[in-house]
């Protein structure tokens, strides 16, 4: 398909580690070109969302890494989601066995907590083909998918640890101080104005209350009272409005760093624009929603563009009319506002950079050092793969990180989305696997190596993987080496979405 949304228009943007790098960076580099949108504009979708890979031989895996890209109020995300491989263009799709999604994956209907950029590693049992594809259900109103980043592997995943995933990203100015606050500063200029306000991507950080105040100001917009910029995208398709509306995506370098109005579409849209900087540094740009620039509106004007454009004088007039209106003045009032509050939120970050530059002094000084839930997973699922060939139970992980067992299996599971016992199993069929493909050891050795009676490991074995350990072993010693962990680069695999 040929997506209309603001993402990148080549799915191969997806081929890439930006992702890896944008902890800590200024809000422009928060950008949705960064990401693959399936949005079409017109909610026309009905079939499931899927990227496909080719590669130009087959390659053997067992994960994907794939990371999220914007959970936008109107789509973004999965609401279910698989794993095929085919053998050749003309054979059927084969779902993968055995898929597993770590960290656990909200299929939720709604947008939830969601954040940019969640990575998540989906592991299902070795496979070998030339070409794989993820595919589900996309969610939201809108049903479309937003994604920045797919990378296949073939892991030991009984010596892989999930929890290196890389943490979501937060920008700079959001370490600094909370979203939150920034939008209380900011609900009562719009409740002034009639203008929404927005600082790059603040919308996807705020809790839920904040979130829907924020977008009980744009919702009216797409529930059939569009405003003057909504109703031509609408109308004439959202890739044609936005390359009449391009200029206004000028380079952070060419702006001033000064509040200012910027204006354009025949001087009659216009926002006002605040830069916020903390040290010398711009983190971000807080800028008004489009405003019609009502002393320079051109009518005649604008009756000739709605006519080469198909769109009835009626309704353009009705959608300028609901837009909110402004003088030019008015304009250079409301940029000044905005410099105000720009000012506030710099202090007030300037302020908590400060805070917590002592506080990290004193905490280095009485090393006092806390340790997240996920360190602690990592922790304990590191102890389980070095104890994998001796008696090993919960209580001895859980002792071995300090928890009590009770609140070692609870924060263990909402971590890893599996019990310890669970991933503890998962753990040893993985080492039995690795044993079974690479070895000459029968399952009788691997069995005692990994402490577990033959019938019983053979039952487990099968319930977990599709067939018994002996099968397994034939299987692979057949087959020949595994081949190297495969990442793929846009120069390699043919990459295809829809």
């Amino acid at each position: 398909m040929t997506p209309v949304g603001s993402g990148a228009r080549d799915p191969r943007v997806l081929l890439n580690e930006t992702v890896y790098h944008l902890d800590g960076q200024s809000l422009s580099a928060y950008t949705t070109t960064s990401t693959y949108d399936t949005y079409d504009g017109q909610n026309e979708a009905v079939e499931p969302d899927w990227y496909e890979i080719e590669f130009p031989d087959p390659v053997t895996f067992n994960c994907i890494e794939m990371t999220m890209g914007f959970p936008y109020w109107d789509g973004g995300w999965w609401c279910s989601l698989n794993v095929e491989t085919r053998s050749q263009n003309e054979a059927l799709w084969q779902p993968v066995s055995n898929l597993k999604i770590t960290p656990p994956y909200d299929f939720a209907a709604t947008r939830a907590k969601r954040r940019p950029f969640e990575t998540y590693c989906i592991s299902f049992d070795e496979v070998t083909a030339p070409v794989l594809r993820i595919i589900g259900r996309p969610g939201g109103i809108y049903q479309f998918t937003s994604l920045a980043r797919l990378a296949v592997y073939q892991r030991n995943l009984s010596l892989w640890n999930p929890t290196l995933l890389p943490d979501p990203p937060l920008p700079y100015i959001f370490q600094l101080i909370a979203p939150e606050t920034i939008w209380d500063l900011s609900r009562n200029f719009m409740r002034l104005t009639g203008m929404t306000l927005y600082l790059g991507v603040l919308e996807f950080y705020l809790d839920e209350e904040r979130y829907q105040e924020f977008w009980q100001h744009v919702r009216r917009m797409h529930h059939g009272e569009p405003n003057l910029w909504f109703l031509i995208g609408e109308t004439i398709g959202w890739r044609d409005w936005n390359r009449i509306s391009a200029p206004i995506a000028e380079s952070a370098a060419e702006r001033s760093l000064k509040p200012h109005v910027y204006t354009w579409f025949h001087d009659a849209l216009a926002v006002a624009v605040a830069p916020v900087i903390v040290e010398g540094k711009l983190l971000g740009e807080l800028m008004t929603d489009r405003v019609i620039v009502k002393d320079r509106l051109d009518l005649a004007w604008h009756r000739s563009f709605a006519l080469e454009h198909g769109i009835p004088w009626s309704e353009y007039e009705a959608a300028l009319n609901r837009s909110v209106q402004m003088t030019q003045d008015q304009l250079g009032g409301a940029a000044g506002l905005l410099g105000m509050i720009a000012n506030v939120i710099a202090n007030l970050a300037h302020r908590n950079l400060y805070l917590e530059q002592e506080l990290c002094k004193l905490r280095a000084a009485s090393r006092q050092h806390t340790r997240s839930h996920r360190q602690i997973v990592g922790q304990a699922i590191e102890f389980m793969q070095a104890n994998l060939e001796t008696p090993l139970s919960i209580n001895d992980v859980a002792r071995a990180v300090g928890y009590s067992p009770s609140y070692f299996c609870e924060v263990f599971t909402d971590q890893a989305g599996r019990s310890p016992k669970e991933f503890l199993i998962d753990l040893r069929i993985e080492r039995a696997k690795e044993y079974l493909a690479h070895t000459k050891l029968s399952v009788q050795e691997v069995c005692a190596a990994l402490g577990y009676d033959s019938s019983y490991f053979s039952r487990l074995f099968r319930s977990r993987t599709g067939c018994t350990p002996s099968e397994y072993a034939r299987r692979m010693r057949s087959g020949g080496l595994i081949t190297p962990p495969f990442i793929p680069n846009s120069a390699d695999p043919h990459f295809t979405s829809t």
